[in-house]
């Protein structure tokens, strides 16, 4: 980086810039036009210059990278063999809550975001979560073959009762759940379902 700490001229910015890009192994040209033009925009300004330049290149570079990672995984699921959303769409028995369980893990594999999910609306009661289970077996079994694997369910569980009735460092608490867990493309989802005491 110059010993001034920011560049004197558009030419001298985007000298640096692409040198920066070069030891980040990063063809500049996957960069925007408009981005690159306030990257060189950062680098002449000298209350920020090259450190918030190369940030801000930083940032292009990861979200590119986020970018074409969640495209894989949208076509990881695109590309289920099993098709088993369009399968438990159309299903008799799992085309309502089985249905929208998948779609949601499936929307936050694709997002890259949380892996642990909580079903919303009412506590469910005990009974129609045991049908929710033996449908999350049925799911299993149309899923065969496909990048849906590793169903499982567990019984209800007083999370209070075992000291895990905290939900993470909020002040918001948790008594009976289920959980019905699935991998997506080898990555472990669970739903929390909050069971009616």
């Amino acid at each position: 980086m110059p010993k001034s700490g920011y560049a004197k001229s558009a030419e001298e910015a985007e000298t640096e810039l692409k040198a920066y890009c070069a030891t980040l192994s990063f063809d500049h040209e996957w960069i925007s036009a408009p981005q690159w033009a306030a990257a060189i925009g950062i680098a002449l300004d000298k209350r920020t210059g090259y450190t918030e330049a190369f940030r801000s290149i930083d940032t292009d570079k990861d979200d590119l990278f986020r970018a074409r990672a969640r495209d894989a995984r949208r076509a990881r699921i695109d590309g289920d063999t099993a098709q088993l959303l369009a399968a438990a769409a159309g299903h008799y028995s799992l085309k309502t809550t089985v249905a929208g369980i998948l779609q949601q893990l499936a929307d936050a594999y694709v997002a890259g975001h949380r892996v642990y999910l909580t079903l919303g609306g009412p506590p469910m009661d005990a009974t129609r979560y045991a049908d929710l289970r033996d449908a999350w077996d049925d799911a299993a079994q149309l899923a065969a073959g496909g990048v849906f694997t590793e169903f499982v369910s567990h019984d209800p569980q007083n999370k209070q009762a075992v000291n895990k009735g905290n939900v993470g460092d909020t002040k918001e608490t948790r008594k009976v759940q289920g959980d019905l867990l699935v991998k997506i493309g080898g990555v472990r989802f669970n739903m929390h379902v909050n069971i009616a005491d």
